[in-house]
């Protein structure tokens, strides 16, 4: 009765094996990818056998799952390829070079935001059907950071404003030269494209000379605040600088006429001492 039982087991391994080996799978180059804003990306999924006839017998469609319904990004059907999405148009292609190699790749340009999600890769053959789902995050650094400083009311404060975008949101931190800390108001909003607009103020003394700094800290971007140099000087004061500077060019044109007119006068008495009594110089 065992030697039965075994003989049946080796049986039907043996008859499993050809299915097994032909087994039809398709596995993941990586299954997140992170990048940047207004780049690009490259995104792959390999099959495990080539097609039996060229690409005639080969399916490949690469879906965005996070909408609603999910969307079609890509598409391509033996030699034949589509894409429906208004989302992706014009930003994404299917690397067809690729697919000798088993390779459905496709890369997606000027990235947005919004790129963000779960995405499908469905390769179909006559030997079976299978995908897998590959994460894409989309993020944009604060690059760039702009400051602006204001005068208060009284005119003993000064406003501090540092400004930004990116994604995600990164919270901001104030420090002063001696790297004491400052709570700070901070406001957020979202732009058209997806960014974080990140605006964060300090209220600070103008006549303490310090330094001031706002630390976006997801990506360490800055900028820092010379106080009492930064200030922007009030309008009348503005005005009285005019003034004091255009009556200091005044007073030195009238300084500079004086000093060539006596030069002059010297020049022409010593030439009419040089000279015979007879002769008019003109002066």
């Amino acid at each position: 009765m065992d030697l039965v039982i075994v003989v049946a087991l080796v049986v039907l391994q043996v008859s499993l094996q050809p299915s097994l080996a032909a087994l039809f799978t398709v596995e993941a180059e990586h299954t997140s990818y992170n990048s940047e804003y207004g780049g690009n990306v490259v995104m792959g999924c390999r099959f495990s056998s080539k097609p039996a006839n060229s690409q005639n017998d080969l399916k490949v469609i690469w879906h965005w799952m996070d909408g609603s319904p999910d969307q079609e990004v890509i598409r391509l059907v033996g030699n034949l390829e589509s894409s429906s999405s208004s989302k992706f148009k014009g930003r994404v292609k299917l690397l067809t070079d690729e697919l000798k190699n088993s390779w459905a790749k496709i890369q997606i340009s000027d990235l947005r935001i919004t790129d963000s999600g779960t995405y499908q890769c469905l390769v179909q053959t006559t030997e079976g059907t299978d995908y897998k789902t590959i994460a894409l995050s989309v993020g944009a650094p604060y690059h760039s950071v702009s400051k602006q400083i204001e005068r208060t009311a009284e005119g003993d404060k000064v406003v501090l404003t540092c400004q930004s975008e990116g994604y995600p949101q990164s919270p901001v931190v104030w420090q002063d030269g001696h790297l004491q800390s400052y709570s700070s108001n901070t406001t957020t909003t979202t732009t058209p494209d997806g960014l974080i607009k990140v605006v964060s103020q300090i209220e600070v003394s103008s006549s303490e000379k310090t330094k001031y700094t706002c630390n976006f800290t997801k990506d360490h971007s800055s900028a820092t605040f010379h106080i009492p140099d930064d200030i922007p000087l009030r309008q009348g004061e503005n005005d009285i600088l005019i003034v004091v500077l255009c009556v200091g060019l005044v007073l030195t044109a009238i300084g500079l006429g004086v000093v060539i007119y006596r030069r002059r006068k010297g020049n022409c008495l010593l030439i009419q001492l040089n000279t015979e009594p007879k002769l008019n110089v003109i002066c």
